[in-house]
């Protein structure tokens, strides 16, 4: 009996591939065979063991063996207490270093699971399948790993490659609004620092139509593994990537110390792009029409954060446990247009600050 051929794209991520198409999860279990692991473990949150894992199983036979590690769902799952938790479990199991770990959902399982897999017993494989938008098209992609300490997220981590990211576009139909909305910002962020096409393509995308998303998708996939294979381990180009990131990390950590919601990823980097626009318009890299449609754009998207002025301080302490600092001073990655941008820009925290200014002025109207 010929066996059906396998429907899928691979898009090299420099040390590992980005498996995608309507045969992801097929190609999964081919590779699972291939891995000839000793023991297989699968790790998931409570929702996508909830409402992913009976796809995964059906279509990758071969994980029916395995034994599942659940987590609660968010980012307080990003813990030093949970990777021990994982790691005596993974003990008890007498795993050895030919284990596999698949890692089943959004950017808290990939970056935890990526973390334990680098981790345990200096290390064992492990495959990346996102359940999340924001998984899909960053997160689960370049081999980053990292655990949340004081706070301040993803201080403590290590580079590790899984095997694969395998993704499987319908498990987005589990997402609500916001949930989508949160990987949406990641797209953005690639449009804006690599491709001016794409960014104006995602400005007119019906984004709640799956069908008219998918393309979208794998092209945001496709940029942000193509940065990650130019510079897997973050020297020089794959800093774009940061871009939002140095003052949306100050206020996602900042929304967990209380008061108002407690944001998303994508929605404090949404707010940070808004900033850091602003900051490259600033410091003469960006016109001044380029910054105000982005703004818009996202303002448009986004539900605004309410800052208060004396609270700036606040997230620009936050800001300074930022891994891209360097020689006591921020080092943003800016736009230069629609579509380019420039890394290690030198920025004081005046500058950081006139920012988050401008944000809270921009929301309050």
């Amino acid at each position: 009996m010929v066996s059906k051929r396998i429907e899928a794209s691979v898009i090299d991520a420099g040390r590992h591939p980005v498996v995608l198409g309507a045969d992801a999860l097929r190609a999964l279990d081919r590779d699972l065979k291939e891995a000839e692991a000793s023991a297989l473990f699968i790790l998931g949150d409570e929702n996508t063991l909830r409402h992913c894992l009976p796809e995964l199983l059906a279509h990758s036979p071969r994980l029916r063996e395995a034994e599942t590690i659940g987590v609660p769902a968010g980012e307080a799952s990003k813990s030093l207490a949970v990777c021990a938790d994982i790691w005596q479990h993974l003990t008890a199991r007498a795993a050895d270093r030919e284990a596999l770990l698949i890692n089943l959902g959004g950017g808290v399982v990939t970056d935890l699971g990526g973390f334990i897999a680098g981790t345990f017993k200096r290390g064992i494989r492990c495959i990346h399948v996102p359940t999340t938008l924001m998984g899909m098209v960053d997160a689960a992609i370049g081999g980053k790993t990292g655990i949340d300490l004081g706070g301040v997220k993803n201080m403590v981590g290590v580079f590790h490659d899984p095997l694969a990211v395998h993704v499987h576009v319908p498990f987005l139909k589990s997402l609500g609004k916001r949930e989508l909305l949160n990987g949406v910002a990641e797209m953005i962020k690639h449009g804006l620092v690599r491709d001016a096409v794409h960014y104006e393509a995602l400005r007119e995308a019906p984004l709640h139509d799956l069908e008219a998303l998918a393309p979208l998708v794998e092209h945001s996939a496709s940029i942000k593994a193509g940065v990650v294979s130019e510079d897997p381990r973050e020297a020089g180009p794959r800093k774009l990537l940061n871009f939002g990131h140095t003052i949306g990390h100050g206020m996602e950590a900042f929304s967990w110390e209380g008061g108002q919601r407690a944001l998303l990823h994508g929605e404090a980097v949404a707010m940070g792009m808004i900033c850091e626009a602003w900051l490259s318009w600033r410091q003469n890299l960006l016109d001044r029409d380029s910054n105000d449609r982005i703004a818009a754009h996202l303002l448009s998207l986004f539900k605004p954060f309410v800052l208060q002025g004396d609270e700036h301080h606040r997230i620009i302490e936050l800001m300074r446990n930022d891994k891209k600092n360097a020689g006591g001073q921020f080092r943003f990655t800016l736009l230069t247009s629609i579509g380019s941008a420039q890394v290690d820009v030198p920025t004081t925290a005046a500058q950081a600050q006139e920012a988050l200014d401008y944000y809270r002025l921009l929301v309050r109207g």
